[in-house]
């Protein structure tokens, strides 16, 4: 049964969807202590585990919450679904029925509830792992787990550019959603940032860029603003990890009270390799579409939007995000 000291074996990456979540949350899964789980509040929509987090995320963004609250949050996150337990996969310390064959039931899993079933009785651990989970635009669940928790909590933050080409790629190609442009004036309204109230009235005369400007800028103003507030929040930037890897994924680990073991030096050798030596295909088969695949030289992905983006653009988007204090931020650091 779970008991207070597992809400102590929470840990959570967040970030804005394309900022490199993915590849950070694959290396820190890499570790062998660590049990990770992807998206689990979005990616749970129609399990039988969705109505027990839709009550502790409703509890923990309504606040107050308890610890009784986040240690239901550790049970609901600890079986091993196939929405959210999904490649790479890796070698664990901790005890589960079977370490074998995860790959290759996976696929099957994610089709028919019989071996969704399966999946879930071989891989859930059964002795009290450290979870680490990674959600993407939640600022509220963010804010309050900082807020009034010791959970350590990553923060990624990248070049707006890089991610608003990103997005608008996978959503020309029906692979991200552009939901959150409808909500965007209730957002701006709800932000109550200063420089936001400018643009309520403007929204339908701003390009779809301007619009996902807005977006980012929303959500990281008050994430960085909030991480750099308390203790248990460490603040990343995407190229800065992309620069010094090795260095930066230390800092994380550390931040979670673990070591970056050979385990996860490897992988994330790997993982900087891109495809070419055929990484991809042994750690995520057929399953991944590349265009959320972590193998691929950072860099190269790092830079794209610098040709992808129009003049026009980026001084479209630059206009809107250089109002932040997030941005003023990290580009005193000279990251951007």
């Amino acid at each position: 049964m779970t008991n207070q000291t597992n809400v102590k074996k929470l840990g959570a990456i967040f970030g804005g969807g394309r900022s490199g979540t993915t590849w950070l949350g694959s290396v820190i899964s890499s570790h062998p202590d660590i049990a990770y789980r992807f998206e689990p509040f979005h990616r749970l929509q129609s399990s039988s585990s969705n109505k027990a987090l839709k009550e502790i995320r409703h509890k923990i963004e309504s606040s107050p919450f308890s610890s009784e609250d986040l240690s239901r949050l550790y049970e609901a996150l600890l079986p091993a679904t196939p929405s959210v337990d999904k490649p790479p996969y890796f070698k664990k310390n901790f005890e589960r029925r079977s370490s074998k064959g995860q790959q290759l039931i996976y696929p099957l899993a994610r089709k028919t509830k019989v071996f969704a079933d399966i999946f879930r009785y071989l891989y859930t651990p059964q002795n009290s792992p450290m979870i680490v989970f990674k959600e993407v635009s939640l600022v509220k669940l963010l804010v309050n787990l900082l807020e009034e928790t010791n959970i350590p909590i990553v923060y990624l933050i990248r070049h707006p550019c890089g991610v608003i080409a990103s997005r608008i790629r996978g959503q020309n190609e029906s692979l991200m959603p552009d939901g959150r442009r409808v909500i965007l004036k209730n957002l701006l309204v709800e932000s109550q940032l200063e420089w936001a109230e400018e643009y309520i009235t403007k929204l339908d005369n701003l390009t779809i860029y301007e619009q996902e400007s807005l977006l980012w800028a929303v959500d990281v103003e008050i994430c960085v603003k909030t991480c750099q507030s308390q203790l248990n929040g460490l603040l990343v930037v995407y190229e800065h990890l992309t620069e010094e890897p090795f260095e930066v994924y230390k800092k994380v680990f550390n931040h979670f009270g673990l070591e970056l073991g050979p385990e996860s030096k490897n992988f994330l050798e790997e993982t900087t390799q891109g495809t070419s030596n055929g990484n991809r295909n042994r750690y995520e088969g057929n399953f991944i579409n590349p265009y959320f695949s972590v193998f691929r030289d950072p860099k190269v992905s790092r830079d794209k939007w610098k040709t992808q983006l129009s003049s026009e653009q980026q001084k479209g988007i630059m206009a809107i995000v250089e109002k932040t204090a997030a941005f003023q931020l990290i580009s005193n650091q000279a990251f951007w």
